[in-house]
């Protein structure tokens, strides 16, 4: 039994959110087991007797609200704080990724050290105070100042490696990406995307082109794609595997219970979207979210059976033709409480022991909405799992980055004081600089352009919102590429300048307003 004391106001707390509540094991693993609150205490109940970490949801005050979580521990009667141990667990984090950055010298860690040392400081002080109220209070403040010590930590250990890969030479024509909605008219919507993106998203979503079993609708994608050739961008399509609520056909539901059924009806579908733009598309997206068996309660050898026939047809269909396979969800909280489910880790290394080649992974990461498993985390998280993806020794795209203009979900959580068209905007400012840091990522796709229009949740994370106005977002976006279109020069000369603008903060003022489609 794991159980952690946690306090309101006025003393033991008479009732808890428990959003997203779930055990880790080693690795930041999801485990199977229970999570509930009683008498003014969290009371776990993991299904394996070993150490144990509890994540949950947390309100952390001025530095928003996230799901975090505690170290791993041992199970006992004794009750825990949840409070000293969030914060714990924190201030271990940020030494544990100063040591794998290699950022414990103060002139590279700069004021995220002195924060962190604060944060330290008044844990000490809250772990010696008698009164458990008075101590857990103490412990959130050392939590705030934890979480903002690991993100101002993050942010300086991306500049760093910003400038050492865009330092002499910039970034690629391939780089920054829109993910569209076909139902958008190119005629309208094409000048913005033309204009500030390099690479164009053309989702061909089954349950849209298939509405029927009889017949496929190819009129919205074939616009896009005739449009996307003719202005030179590069199109990554996809995906043709995807069982998810959203995406698959009404009438295809019964065959998600028959693998033979399923096969055969995924790939009349897949051969013929293939074959009708084998000549257009650069990259298909081959399988996406396969992990999360939501929909297709798919053994092992099925899904990778699925994800080898869709690979080996896009191969097929034209020499040199290039494969992604797309996780979603990358942080597997879901895995937790739905049975059948493997972490986007596990699959992708299934993937690789199947031979299965792929050209380049594809990883989703948008916040704002706890139904989907996309509770916000802070930055030092993002990057932390952006880290996990060096070991694949391929190409990663983030093919779908996003945060929302406004809150949608009061149990989705926040960055900051809230989620707003302002703060969507700063987000983008930290989050894509972190992104494209990590040597290994090679483009970032925002998740959507237009409000509403496209896959997912949440809704406003568009660029534009939905009357089709500019978002203060579209202008940071656009001038970080544009930013990167030149070699950023050395970091000393940056800082050299007298405190010129770093990458991370380039678009902070204000942004003209662009035109959008209506």
């Amino acid at each position: 039994m794991l159980r952690f004391e946690v306090f309101d106001a006025t003393g033991p707390a008479r009732s808890w959110p428990l959003v997203n509540a779930h055990l880790l094991g080693r690795d930041d693993r999801p485990l199977h087991g229970s999570v509930d609150f009683a008498d003014g205490m969290i009371v776990c109940a993991p299904r394996e007797s070993r150490a144990t970490a509890l994540a949950l949801e947390y309100d952390a005050g001025p530095m928003g609200c996230y799901l975090l979580q505690t170290c791993l521990l041992s199970l006992r009667d004794e009750p825990y704080r949840l409070n000293q141990e969030l914060a714990r667990h924190r201030i271990k984090q940020y030494i544990a990724k100063s040591e794998e950055w290699l950022m414990f010298d103060p002139e590279l860690a700069g004021d995220a050290l002195d924060r962190w040392e604060q944060a330290r400081e008044i844990f000490v002080e809250a772990s010696v105070i008698g009164d458990p109220w008075q101590s857990e209070s103490r412990h959130r403040d050392a939590l705030v100042a934890a979480i903002d010590a690991s993100e101002r930590l993050a942010m300086a250990h991306a500049q760093i490696l910003l400038h050492r890969r865009f330092g002499v030479k910039p970034a690629s024509r391939n780089t920054f990406g829109i993910r569209i909605e076909p139902s958008l008219d190119p005629a309208t919507a094409g000048e913005i995307v033309k204009r500030d993106f390099d690479v164009v998203v053309v989702p061909t979503n089954w349950r849209q082109m298939q509405p029927k079993r009889d017949a496929i609708d190819f009129a919205a994608v074939d616009r896009w794609m005739v449009w996307a050739r003719q202005s030179g961008k590069p199109i990554i399509a996809g995906p043709l595997l995807r069982f998810l609520p959203d995406s698959v056909p009404e009438w295809a539901l019964p065959s998600l219970r028959d693998p033979a059924a399923l096969r055969d009806v995924a790939w009349t579908f897949m051969e013929q979207v293939v074959y009708r733009y084998r000549e257009m598309v650069e990259i298909w997206n081959v399988a996406s979210g396969l992990h999360m068996n939501e929909l297709a309660p798919l053994e092992a050898e099925q899904r990778i059976d699925l994800t080898r026939r869709a690979a080996v047809l896009v191969r097929q269909s034209r020499k040199g033709a290039r494969t992604l396979i797309e996780v979603v969800e990358p942080f597997g909280e879901r895995v937790a409480a739905h049975a059948g489910s493997i972490t986007p880790w596990e699959y992708l290394e299934q993937v690789i022991s199947a031979g299965i080649k792929a050209d380049c992974v594809g990883v989703q990461v948008v916040f704002g909405d706890h139904h989907a498993g996309r509770t916000t985390r802070d930055l030092m998280q993002l990057s932390s799992m952006l880290d996990r993806f060096f070991m694949l020794e391929i190409p990663v795209l983030i093919s779908a980055l996003g945060a929302p203009s406004h809150e949608e979900d009061p149990s989705g959580g926040r960055w900051r004081s809230g989620w707003s068209a302002e703060a969507q905007a700063r987000w983008i400012t930290r989050a894509v600089p972190i992104a494209l840091s990590k040597p290994y990522i090679a483009s970032v796709v925002w998740d959507r352009l237009v409000d509403g229009r496209g896959m997912g949740l949440p809704r406003s994370t568009g660029l534009l919102d939905d009357a089709g106005r500019a978002k203060a977002s579209l202008g940071k976006f656009a001038a970080l590429r544009k930013r990167l279109r030149e070699p950023l020069g050395p970091l000393a000369s940056v800082v050299a300048r007298g405190g010129g603008p770093s990458i991370g903060a380039v678009g902070m003022g204000e942004t003209e307003t662009r035109g959008a489609p209506s």
